[in-house]
């Protein structure tokens, strides 16, 4: 009686599993059937540890910017080879006429109706800041006109 009771248990605790969990739980598996044939030193020529340890990105590389793109490409790429990969749901665009610049290059968000509440702050910033190349880039041609 009780061994019926596990099995019906451990029976509900797999239909309660999701595909995607299913699926780490068997590649974890196969990961462990691999590990298990390795010999417990391993070095540079051990190709997967070499990946994985390539693979992770740390805070202060100069590189990670790279690898991080990189990463996400192979991802992209992987997701969409796969017939039966999991959607994975974006956060949607605004669609909208194109906005006002602004000083940090912030697109919209989606639920933005496109109308400018502004007090007129950020298009003075944007000005002067313009303003100022152009001053800079005129006086230089006037200054090197003569040559």
């Amino acid at each position: 009686r009780k061994r019926e009771e596990e099995e019906k248990e451990l029976q509900q605790q797999e239909a309660n599993k999701g595909a995607y969990q299913k699926k780490l739980e068997e590649q974890r598996q196969r990961e462990l059937e691999a590990a298990a044939g390795m010999t417990l030193a391993r070095g540079i020529e051990d190709e997967q540890m070499e990946q994985r340890r390539m693979a992770v990105i740390r805070e202060g590389d100069p590189m990670a910017m790279l690898a991080w793109k990189k990463q996400q490409e192979e991802q992209h790429t992987s997701q969409t080879l796969s017939s039966n990969a999991s959607h994975v749901p974006r956060k949607p665009v605004y669609k909208g006429p194109q906005p006002k610049p602004n000083r940090y290059g912030i697109r919209p968000g989606y639920r933005w109706d496109g109308t400018d509440r502004g007090n007129g702050f950020e298009d003075q910033v944007l000005e002067a800041l313009h303003s100022k190349g152009r001053k800079k880039e005129e006086a230089y041609k006037w200054s090197s006109a003569d040559m």
